[in-house]
């Protein structure tokens, strides 16, 4: 016994640990050559739990749209899983008990390794030239769920990466939307800044709206960029003489911590209202890609910028860590654009793009 205690004590430590990723990783790729229906299983019941996760309290037809599968694989899963205690059934439909949240948590790990992701976090790194890459399972272009994924993975890196003091600058948009709604309340002297002006977004995903809802659940302050849409360059360059808005763009400039996302170019600019002339322009340039209202060809070369105010891709250079997020096969030449102009910290992205940009040359 005393053996066997020492045994688990070097399990959990740094180096044990170590160890037994490795042997997992072995088990896996056997479990996956000897018997793949339990692994086949293991996926489809960590699909669904994760499912349930999300959705909860959620029904078998809703389940088997979400997951492209047939409903009776559905319930004849939810029964065996509610058999062992990971669901619960009510009028509502399922939810995941205290024991199956516990599971879902532990499966995560090994869910990654069966699908390769921890390999192709580095091949992903090594062909961006992006230092951190982090993946969650699925493509958020097919699979909306998998969007809430991106929103948590990217919320635990920002936790993880705040310091007090720190200054954050978010950007708008539904992807940084999930990401800030995925962060549990909590208790930071931090002050929150949206990392640009107003560009046409619909209130709820607004840069301003965001960053007030960010800073509320990190307990920290935070200021707003009020900055009307589609002004000119001249009415923008007297506007920041405001002392107002002087002030916050200050703020804003001294920012240590930036989330932001990355768009599909034609995308974005009918989304922010861009006119049919300038949409037909882009299209003509081969933009590829938008992010902090600078649109890029597949060049990484910046063919438009769109005219507000806050951060500029020559500040990132002095921001501590850049967070990009952004998922789905449909964005991987949008991500591979970016990164193609410059470099950043953290990219949290999805199997699906992760997929798609390996299939390209590396930038």
């Amino acid at each position: 016994m005393r053996r066997f205690f020492y045994l688990r004590r070097d399990i959990y430590s740094r180096a044990g640990q170590s160890l037994t990723r490795r042997w997992t990783m072995n088990i896996i790729e056997i479990l996956k050559l000897v018997s793949p229906e339990i692994a086949n299983t293991f996926f489809r019941r960590y699909s669904i739990l994760r499912a349930v996760d999300h959705l909860a309290p959620v029904g078998r037809r809703v389940l088997a749209d979400i997951l492209q599968t047939g409903e009776r694989i559905v319930r004849t899963e939810l029964d065996a899983l509610k058999q062992l205690d990971l669901i619960e059934t009510g009028a509502g439909g399922a939810s995941l008990t205290a024991q199956g949240q516990t599971v879902l948590a532990a499966m995560t790990p090994y869910m990654l390794e069966l699908l390769g992701l921890p390999t192709m976090e580095r091949q992903v790194s090594e062909h961006l030239g992006i230092p951190r890459v982090i993946l969650v399972p699925g493509d958020s272009t097919a699979n909306p769920l998998v969007r809430r994924e991106l929103g948590r993975a990217a919320a635990r890196v920002l936790v993880q990466e705040i310091r007090d003091g720190d200054i954050i600058a978010i950007t708008g948009g539904t992807t940084m939307f999930q990401v800030v709604d995925s962060v549990h309340p909590q208790r930071h002297k931090v002050t929150v800044v949206p990392g640009r002006g107003a560009l046409g977004e619909r209130v709820e995903i607004q840069a301003n709206t965001i960053a007030a809802k960010l800073a509320q659940a990190l307990g920290g302050k935070y200021r707003l960029l009020h900055a009307p849409d589609n002004l000119s360059r001249h009415a923008l360059e007297e506007l920041v003489q405001e002392p107002g808005i002087a002030e916050v763009l200050a703020l804003i400039h001294r920012s240590t911590i930036l989330v932001h996302g990355i768009g599909d170019a034609l995308e974005m600019a009918a989304r922010r209202q861009a006119p049919p002339e300038r949409i037909a322009a882009l299209e003509e340039l081969n933009a590829a890609a938008e992010t902090l209202g600078y649109y890029f060809n597949h060049q990484g070369q910046i063919v438009w910028q769109a005219n507000s105010i806050g951060l500029g891709i020559d500040d990132l250079e002095n921001i501590k860590t850049v967070i990009v997020v952004a998922g789905g096969t449909a964005k991987a030449q949008a991500i591979k654009a970016v990164a193609a102009h410059h470099k950043w910290n953290v990219l949290v992205t999805d199997q699906g793009a992760a997929e798609a940009i390996l299939q390209g040359p590396s930038v």
